[in-house]
């Protein structure tokens, strides 16, 4: 779960969200250009900064104009973060990173030690929204210290520092250190009568217990933060809150409790636009419904937990878009700016020219010469268009060599879940169905419903975590066991010199070779029948080493059945497994990245092993 975070300007003045009418009403009546306006109109977007308005946006510029042109430097500094807020809720984290920078540079020139804690920190937001807290928290620790060299150990914006490090933590999985730090920010927020910031103590408090799987430690955090988050409109707050809720009541079993709060969780979400939230609400609400018993409502969750996604997908397409676009214009009116110089340029000396035939030879002499320049400076413009023309197709044709390699990994992805995986699964569950074993059946669904979502999920990604696939593999597993008796088991495991949570592989690399095992080896074999997956690394630490062993009949064997029955099939995902590790690395030979062993056993074969070498990324 994410946790709530602050975006800084001053203070927490995000809480006096009843004074954005008044605001208004004193933006409109007093139109005096000066520093009591840049404040009024930044007092506004620090009310406003989670809102991602327009006005917002318009009255930060209309402030950072007005400070420039007033030599007004806090106030300078403090519409550069506006704006930089305004486009960090956006996900335009250039054009944050830019406002935030310039807004440090003009601290640190003022030597504004408050001013310089708040860039630091928004530039730390930054990476928390990047998914880098290893990043993130040394800038927040910094400007925790010096906050407390500056005299501000009990101040607010201690308080939102103190939050963010929590957030740092948890994102590094270092719950405790997080929980130590949310609790100074309660005591803090407590003493100083700061409700908001007392809602999201309790909030970040009770999800980092809820992480630990301490519900009961949880639930008094949580319920206190709804409380005073409804009774004082934070809706803002409530999607996490109700989510780590209905987390602790499916643990009690209380599954009618949880579906009550999660429906609120819905109606706030949906009236606020939280889709993130909304995401994670209706995930949540599938598991509680499917707990009930209530498949047909679970599956229905399952559907607008797809469509949420979806449509996030879309925004974030959307907005990239949108920030292309903006680029494409700033661009545009630059060069329209340029244009405009140009022509004035040449204006000037036309003019000049005039006044140099009437002084004489010498002053017509450089005339011609300044004439002479200009056309030697369009020439040197147009041989500089043509080169970035040349540069501008070989980018184009860069592009196009990247997009057919995405193609093909994609096309290697979508044949992972192959028509025979689907159809042996489904009926799998049929038959459980069938055989009046509801339970283990939903448990299946639940599984194939997971496994099919994870790799739509990862299928726009190049890369995977060792863990993700360790768990895609295993979900496979737990379904193919279905088609065996009890003689069935696998193992899927790492070395302890791999971080499962920081190595990454190629997203479900190894499921093709799991299937022409159980495929090609395990089925044609009598009695005990096993597979293990192992992931390993080489000493050299340049490739990670997995390796997919069966004790089935061998490769010999398998061939000779399947030459007898006539199958003439070529496996279409081990090939597309092949063509992606050779996109790769191609330093190496086709036969270094992917080796057949026969396993002895005796002096016979009692299995196969394949051995597949990943470059580390």
């Amino acid at each position: 779960m994410k946790h709530i975070t602050f975006l800084w300007i001053m203070c927490w003045s995000l809480c006096c969200f009843s004074q954005q009418d008044d605001l208004l009403q004193k933006i409109r009546n007093y139109r005096r250009q000066d520093t009591v306006r840049v404040e009024l109109l930044i007092d506004y977007c620090v009310n406003n900064t989670f809102s991602v308005s327009d006005t917002m946006l318009r009255y930060a510029r209309e402030a950072h104009q007005t400070a420039v042109r007033l030599h007004y430097r806090l106030g300078e500094m403090r519409a550069l973060n506006c704006i930089g807020n305004y486009y960090y809720q956006q996900g335009i984290l250039d054009k944050a990173i830019g406002y935030y920078t310039t807004a440090g540079r003009i601290a640190e020139r003022n030597k504004d030690a408050e001013n310089i804690i708040i860039c630091n920190n928004n530039l730390a937001n930054i990476y928390t929204q990047t998914n880098q807290p290893a990043k993130a928290l040394p800038l927040f620790l910094e400007s925790d210290a010096l906050l407390l060299q500056t005299g501000n150990a009990e101040s607010q914006n201690r308080a939102a520092v103190l939050t963010n490090i929590g957030a740092a933590y948890s994102a590094m999985g270092q719950h405790q250190n997080a929980l130590q730090y949310h609790f100074k920010v309660l005591a803090l927020c407590k003493k100083k009568e700061i409700l908001f910031g007392i809602a999201i103590a309790q909030s970040n408090i009770g999800d980092e217990y809820v992480q630990l799987k301490k519900f009961e430690k949880a639930l008094p955090f949580l319920i206190s933060a709804m409380s005073i988050s409804e009774k004082n409109s934070f809706d803002a707050l409530l999607g996490q809150i109700y989510n780590d809720l209905a987390k602790v009541y499916l643990a009690r079993k209380q599954f009618d409790r949880a579906i009550e709060i999660l429906q609120k969780g819905v109606v706030v979400c949906t009236r606020i636009n939280d889709q993130n939230s909304l995401r994670e609400i209706h995930k949540v609400l599938h598991q509680a419904y499917a707990g009930r018993g209530d498949f047909k409502k679970a599956y229905l969750s399952s559907l607008d937990y797809l469509t949420v996604n979806e449509k996030l997908t879309d925004l974030e397409k959307q907005k990239l878009t949108r920030e292309t676009s903006a680029k494409y214009d700033t661009e545009k009116k630059e060069a329209t700016i340029k244009d405009l110089n140009q022509r004035r340029k040449i204006s000037e000396l036309q003019s000049n020219r005039k006044s140099i035939l009437m002084n004489g030879m010498i002053i017509s002499f450089i005339a011609l010469a300044l004439v002479a320049y200009f056309l030697f400076s369009r020439f040197r413009q147009r041989k500089k268009n043509e080169w970035l023309a040349a540069k501008l197709e070989e980018a184009q044709n860069l592009l196009e060599a990247e997009k057919k390699i995405t193609d093909s990994e994609l096309k290697a992805l979508k044949s992972q879940m192959n028509p025979h995986f689907i159809f042996n699964a489904l009926n799998g569950i049929q038959e459980q169905f069938m055989y009046g074993d509801k339970l283990k059946a939903n448990e299946q669904l639940s599984n194939f419903t997971y496994l099919t979502r994870q790799i739509l999920e990862v299928s726009g990604r190049k890369q995977i975590s060792v863990a993700l696939e360790m768990e895609l593999l295993t979900k496979y597993l737990e379904l193919e066991k279905m088609r065996f008796a009890s003689d069935f088991s696998y193992s899927v495991s790492a070395s302890d010199a791999i971080d499962p949570d920081y190595h990454t592989v190629p997203p479900m690399i190894l499921q093709p070779f799991v299937e022409n095992s159980i495929k090609h080896g395990l089925l044609h074999k009598q009695g005990a029948r096993k597979i293990t997956v192992y992931f390993d690394i080489d000493p050299t630490e340049r490739y990670l080493i997995c390796s997919v062993e069966d004790n089935g009949v061998g490769r010999e064997r398998s061939a000779a059945i399947k030459a007898s029955n006539d199958l003439g099939h070529n496996s279409f995902s081990t090939d597309s497994i092949r063509q992606r590790l050779e996109l790769l690395n191609q330093e190496l030979k086709l036969e270094e990245l992917v080796v057949f062993h026969d396993q002895i056993s005796d002096g016979d074969i009692s299995g196969t092993k394949v051995v597949l070498k990943i470059p580390l990324s």
